[in-house]
């Protein structure tokens, strides 16, 4: 399957910058020229600065306002680069990543993926975005919100990454970030790599389409891997792969409804009682009751390998918690800004106008414009006075 990676803004880029490193095709497209010429992987040619007469290529300072405006206007642009990449051969989904708390990303992306799934109707659209720090603040927050709600109406599905987990890592925070960027690009790209690939029970394009054509809802992906002498239970690995953190997002994978099951490993060690034992609790344990399930023996493969896609989840705690807050953070401004806007009234109320105050002048009069005019006419030259000393 074929599937085209396009990071928007300087959280997007990144993971995107990652995605081209392990040989995806990818376009980053960001207000920030700094931003793009700091990625490594990406060529120069498939950098697109949008918004410079918006911005002077300096970035939107997290205003999703100028993000959305900035991809409105070079949107032809990004579409005439989308559609030289992709060429005569079709894409099956486009990956958008970015960031939900940004302004480029929060306010660029859902005006793209909408032109993309108006443009290319029979691909996917999905969208995958880090979610902000709770001491980000106020602006960070309801930027999610907003852009959680557009982006529900126009992808198939929303993959959300919580960055709230970095606080649970010992990791400075470069680290952390990148820690969790790979993480992405590991669990997408072992998924992708198993599709449309010959095995036991294959996968295809259509399967995963199918799952991930989930009306707006969130997916996760779930990843376990294990060094093949120290696999002890089979069963035990694939209920790890979606029991786990899947990209660092906390959901209510009973809420589910669809899965996909990628098992990949030795011959030897993808015994069918195990698998089916796991893939039967996971179908009992999600709501829709629908698991797409591959197997791959490899028997040049020396590790054992468990990718799980569960989509069309609607109970998020991560989610939820945005939601809420954003809410609660917007009322608050609102009401602020009401109060000062009617203590502002209160104050000024009763002021008298200038034509209350002075009486209108009438011809004859003098003029404060015919005094000063009077003045500099009398002021001497500067230039010639330094002439005369």
């Amino acid at each position: 399957m074929r599937a085209l990676i396009i990071g928007v803004g300087q959280c997007g880029t990144k993971i995107a910058d990652l995605f081209s490193l392990v040989d995806f095709e990818a376009l980053a497209v960001n207000t920030s020229r700094g931003d793009l010429d700091y990625l490594k992987h990406i060529p120069p040619e498939r950098r697109i600065l949008i918004g410079e007469s918006l911005t002077g290529g300096k970035g939107v300072n997290a205003n999703p306002l100028l993000g959305r405006e900035a991809m409105r206007r070079d949107l032809p642009l990004v579409m005439r680069k989308v559609g030289s990449i992709i060429g005569y051969e079709d894409v099956d989904i486009f990956f958008l990543t970015f960031g939900f708390g940004g302004g480029t990303g929060a306010g660029g992306t859902p005006v793209l993926a909408e032109a993309l799934k108006e443009e290319y109707p029979d691909s996917l659209v999905v969208a995958v975005g880090a979610l902000p720090l709770k001491e980000e603040g106020i602006r960070p927050t309801i930027n999610a919100a907003i852009t959680i709600d557009k982006l529900s109406k126009i992808a198939d599905s929303i993959i959300a990454i919580d960055n709230n987990k970095l606080k649970e890592t010992g990791d400075d925070i470069s680290r952390a970030y990148e820690r969790i960027n790979y993480t992405v690009v590991e669990r997408i790209a072992s998924l992708l790599a198993l599709v449309d690939v010959p095995g036991e029970q294959t996968l295809d394009a259509s399967d995963l389409k199918f799952v991930l054509k989930a009306f707006g809802s969130f997916a996760t992906i779930g990843y376990s891997k294990a060094e093949a002498n120290k696999v002890k239970s089979l069963s035990r690995l694939i209920l790890k792969s979606f029991e786990s953190e899947g990209l660092y997002l906390n959901a209510n994978i009973e809420s589910a409804l669809y899965g996909l099951v990628a098992i990949h490993g030795p011959p030897e060690l993808l015994k069918a009682k195990d698998i089916f034992e796991a893939l039967d609790y996971l179908t009992n344990k999600i709501r829709g009751k629908q698991i797409f399930r591959g197997f791959y023996p490899d028997p040049r493969e020396r590790e054992v390998e468990v990718v799980t896609l569960l989509s069309g989840i609607y109970e998020s705690d991560s989610i939820e918690e945005i939601i809420l807050t954003a809410k609660e953070y917007a009322r608050a401004f609102m009401n602020a800004k009401e109060e000062a806007e009617t203590k502002k009234e209160e104050l000024l109320k009763g002021l008298p106008d200038f034509d209350d105050v002075y009486p209108a002048p009438e011809d004859g009069d003098i003029r404060l414009e015919d005094v000063f005019n009077a003045i500099d006419k009398d002021v001497p030259d500067i230039k010639k006075l330094r002439r005369k000393s």
